[in-house]
């Protein structure tokens, strides 16, 4: 696949210029399956306030994406074309504003769901039953940043 597409534990917006609409919230998305991505580009899109701009399939591209913009939401599955969804949840660790990260997978038993929350993962989300839940997240997200924003 060609390199990323570009178009502390609370995530933080990027700020927008005083007068000017809220640009949307960045969304990078990090999933090998070409199916799925397409069903979660259709998601995102659903959610008012939100633009996926990045989709990556590696870790390797997650890890480049991550270096070349800052993201409000991270959706991230565990078995990648290389590498892992793991490598990406200990690079957000250490990200300085970290987004909210949510782990969508088909890969949801007890130990790995523990092991995602411990590496700093908000959300935990099984794709076979719990897809809808993402724009759950994206949802809440937005109003506790509307809120943030307009007290």
């Amino acid at each position: 696949m060609p390199a990323p597409l570009l178009t502390s534990d609370a995530p933080l917006p990027l700020q927008d210029a005083p007068g000017q609409p809220a640009a949307p919230l960045r969304v990078l998305l990090v999933e090998d399956s070409a199916l799925i991505r397409e069903r979660l580009l259709d998601l995102v899109a659903s959610c008012e306030g939100f633009a996926v701009t990045a989709e990556v399939e590696s870790e390797p591209q997650a890890l480049a994406a991550l270096a070349q913009q800052r993201f409000d939401a991270v959706v991230v599955d565990l078995q990648l074309r290389e590498g892992t969804g793991f490598g990406v949840l200990r690079a957000l660790l250490h990200a300085p504003q970290r987004p909210l990260t949510m782990v969508l997978t088909n890969t949801s038993t007890r130990p790995v769901r523990e092991r995602c929350l411990a590496l700093g993962a908000h959300h935990f989300f099984d794709k076979s039953n719990e897809f809808d839940r993402v724009a759950q997240a994206l949802d809440a997200l937005r109003a506790t940043l509307h809120r943030g924003r307009h007290p």
